[in-house]
């Protein structure tokens, strides 16, 4: 008997522990991706920056580079389709940046951030995500 509870609490600690890791990961993550979506938001909406599609495209496409990267570890634990969504607008923000359309990426750019958010609190540990 004793050794069916030592082995439990083990088992029971490992989970907790790679909760802990995954949650952290997820979170670093999703801050970085944010932030970069952030600032390319903010590098579209300035006037200078306006002529310089070319600048903003790289920008689309290092962060798209590495959430592919991050994608790949995130899978593991995470929704296929939350991930896709997430690549689906990235992917849009960059067509709209590639046709010259930099006002209408923005609600793109929102909508990925709001996906990023939405997968946080979806995969948070918590009472309500429990029951």
């Amino acid at each position: 008997m004793k050794k069916e509870a030592i082995i439990t609490i083990v088992i029971i600690v490992v989970i907790f522990l790679a909760e802990y890791t995954t949650k952290n990961y997820t979170k670093q993550v999703f801050s970085k991706v944010e932030n970069e979506l952030n600032l390319l938001k903010e590098e579209i909406l300035d006037d200078k920056n306006a002529n310089n599609k070319e600048y903003l495209i790289k920008r689309t496409e290092s962060i798209k580079e590495d959430w592919e990267k991050d994608n790949e570890l995130l899978s593991y634990y995470l929704e296929h389709d939350e991930l896709e969504k997430v690549n689906t607008q990235i992917v849009l923000i960059k067509g709209y940046l590639e046709s010259d359309s930099l006002q209408d990426s923005i609600p793109d750019l929102e909508e990925c951030i709001f996906i990023l958010k939405h997968i946080q609190e979806k995969e948070a540990f918590n009472l309500k995500n429990i029951f």
